[in-house]
């Protein structure tokens, strides 16, 4: 598995600078060596500066910089002509996948005038030309990559990767990861961001090197283009390092021809409604009966636990943290063979925090299998860089079998919103069923939606042998821009998770309630040969809430404590027997995102926090969205694609796994709860609420 590893200091360092030059690579200056510019030049040839700087083709140059201990002012040539702009702490582009290790500030037009005044007063910077960007780039690449032939390294800045090895020869290679030869495993995955506390030291060690003695310098880096950055500036004695742009970035959008939306939906209402009555008319009835039935007995259960047990909680003093032992585990584990039969089966886990571990691995499974990828997801999405996973899947399934299952209702909601840092200009497909299935020989199936029921669980089997499940979909946000987890297993867990895809995708068929009895007939559980540790696999299906039961009677047997992170927390009951476990001394902690993507939840979960901080559980804030769906209680995990509301609990297909194995719930502790509580902000106070959050949280519940 790949982590988000500390790795040692030199490493740290080369790998620095190597993404840097990535973010701005380009051709070499033309003048090799140091450039000085003396401050009275800055009165010679002076030209008028247009209404906007722009992007330019071909490389800009550099001729004149100077620093005034709060802003820079340049002059440089482009296409035969003196250009002049100027930048300071005001001008730092809004992106929200950029941190404030590596920002970009955006460079304003300045007339001539301007910037002799604005220069006559600051001091001049050095200039380094665009060749030392290149042989850092070199120098580095080759520090970075592993010295073995075919063992690849993948660098991560903000919203790009990188992705190296040497071949045969030992010659350093660098293919798009999605072209990358399939006999290259990914043996190192690095966010660039993340290792910017050596970024000064190997900066200065190189301005030492080739004797440039300035606290403040400027490179210009050789990047032209759209949103080009080819200016660099590094302050010597702070370590901080931006970058300057001569064009304001802007992100893209998402399409919506009204008339493709609403056809769309017509026909999915359609497909759902009218043609899944005919087709699978069994489960049809037998999903509006449990809806009704959820519905009634939820919402009678809320209004009682709202009007008398609250109430009841008032009296109640919190009292301090228990000190001893948690739940007995094997007892419980016991208590849960009773609820579910011996289901248990076995395997390894690895967790994959974020898009920067999750994706490049599951792109390097589906590179390099043998026979098959199946593929189960709430969202494929059709924005660049689910269209790049497409591809992939296009092209391998001329070689392999390739079986796409995806929501039909929350593919459809996702595509009419382009994510957060979508780029400017993309042109997507209509649909990303009918994209995936021309020029192909990719089996997709979208599922439809009767009776709000959805399949939101989220699993991709490989060849048989590794299997990879959790809450993320297929689309850019997952990728880049929000907080989630995966988990990555093998063993004979994976028989099970996979003969769950078959069943899903037997029921699929035409006349899927008679298909999938035969599968049922045909296929038994697959059996445990008990390779590796205990892993149980719950399970949400209309009318069985596996997942839903399990964790409730968790909390309600837990002692010591209790770790959950959710975006969605509006089922009334749990939030109930939450407070009920701080209640009896158990340590109950919560994380939820600070910007949901959901409206009415994001007004649910102010009521939920505010309630949970009332009867004295820890309540956190994780900053930005974490789409994270993990738990812990008492040395029982229990992680997947299930929120924490009813359509997870009660209506929608989920998948979750389950385990007391001390390793793996160690592992979720340390790479997801201890750094997430860290990184949030634990709420003191009751957050602002009125009417209109009571409102969403009495709508949320049901939802």
């Amino acid at each position: 598995m790949i982590k988000r590893v500390l790795v040692a200091s030199r490493l740290r360092t080369v790998s620095t600078l190597l993404a840097i030059q990535f973010l701005c690579a380009g051709g070499c200056s033309s003048n090799p060596h140091l450039q000085g510019v003396p401050p009275e030049e800055a009165q010679a040839n002076l030209e008028a500066a247009p209404d906007s700087l722009r992007r330019f083709d071909e490389p800009v140059q550099l001729t004149a910089a100077y620093w005034d201990g709060q802003s820079l002012s340049i002059r440089y040539d482009a296409e035969g002509q003196s250009y002049h702009g100027h930048s300071d702490h005001t001008a730092k582009e809004n992106l929200s996948i950029q941190t404030d290790w590596l920002p970009v500030y955006y460079i304003h037009a300045i007339d001539a005038e301007t910037f002799a005044a604005k220069s006559a007063s600051a001091a001049a910077l050095p200039i380094l030309g665009a060749d030392h960007w290149q042989r850092l780039r070199v120098h580095i690449a080759e520090a970075i990559t592993p010295a073995e032939p075919f063992k690849g390294t993948l660098i991560n800045v903000r919203d790009e990767a990188y992705f190296l090895y040497r071949d045969e020869a030992g010659v350093l290679r660098n293919p798009e990861l999605l072209e990358k030869p399939a006999d290259v495993p990914l043996t190192g995955n690095y966010r660039i961001e993340a290792m910017g506390d050596s970024l000064s030291e190997y900066i200065e060690s190189y301005l030492n090197q080739i004797g440039v003695p300035n606290q403040h310098v400027l490179f210009s880096t050789g990047e032209s283009g759209p949103y080009a950055r080819p200016f660099a500036f590094v302050d010597r004695k702070t370590g901080a390092v931006a970058f300057g742009s001569l064009e304001p970035f802007t992100f893209g959008s998402m399409p919506n021809n009204y008339a493709v939306k609403g056809g769309k939906a017509g026909w999915h209402f359609t497909r759902s409604y009218f043609f899944e009555a005919l087709n699978r008319p069994v489960s049809f009835l037998t999903r509006l009966f449990w809806l009704v039935t959820d519905v009634v007995w939820d919402s009678t259960r809320g209004i009682y636990i709202r009007s008398f047990s609250y109430s009841g909680l008032d009296k109640v003093d919190i009292p301090p943290l228990h000190d001893g032992e948690g739940m007995d585990l094997e007892a419980w584990e016991e208590h849960l063979d009773r609820m579910y039969g011996k289901s248990q089966s076995s395997g390894k886990i690895d967790v994959l925090v974020d898009g920067d571990e999750f994706f490049p691995t599951l792109l390097d499974a589906v590179i390099s299998a043998r026979e098959s990828v199946k593929m189960r997801t709430y969202i494929f999405d059709r924005d660049d860089y689910a269209i790049a996973i497409a591809d992939l899947l296009k092209k391998r399934s001329e070689e392999i079998d390739v079986q796409v299952m995806l929501d039909g209702l929350g593919t459809l909601m996702a595509q009419n919103k382009a994510a957060g840092t979508m780029p400017p200009d993309y042109e997507a497909p209509i649909g990303i069923t009918t994209y995936l299935k021309e020029g192909s020989q990719v089996r997709v199936r979208s599922l439809t939606n009767p009776w709000l029921t959805g399949d939101h669980t989220k699993t991709t089997i490989v060849d048989g042998e590794r299997a990879f499940i959790g809450g993320m979909n297929i689309g850019r946000e997952y990728r880049w821009e929000w907080h989630d987890v995966m988990m990555e297993v093998r063993g004979p867990i994976v028989d099970v998770i996979e003969w769950e895809f078959d069943k899903a995708w037997a029921y699929s068929a035409v006349g899927g309630d008679f298909v999938l009895t035969g599968y049922r007939l045909a296929h038994s559980r697959p059996e445990n040969d008990a390779d590796g540790y205990p892993i149980r696999v719950l399970l949400t299906r209309p009318g069985s809430s596996g997942i839903y039961r399990a964790q409730l009677d968790a909390v309600r047997n837990a002692r010591g404590y209790i770790f959950i992170q959710n975006a969605y927390f509006s089922d009334t009951t749990m939030i109930y027997e939450l407070a009920k476990a701080r209640l009896r001394g158990v340590d109950v902690r919560v994380i939820i995102p600070m910007e949901g993507n959901h409206g009415i939840m994001n007004k649910n979960n102010v009521v939920a926090a505010n309630t949970l901080l009332k009867y004295g559980v820890r309540v956190f804030t994780y900053p930005g969205m974490s789409h994270v769906k993990a738990a812990v209680y008492d040395g029982w995990m229990c992680l997947g694609s299930a929120n924490f509301d009813k359509l997870s609990f009660r209506i929608n297909k989920e998948l979750n796994l389950a385990s007391s194995q001390p390793e793996i719930v160690q592992e979720i502790v340390d790479e997801i709860f201890t750094p997430d509580f860290a990184n949030s902000v634990e709420l003191t106070q009751p957050l602002p609420s009125g009417w209109t959050n009571t409102l969403a949280s009495i709508v949320a519940s049901q939802l």
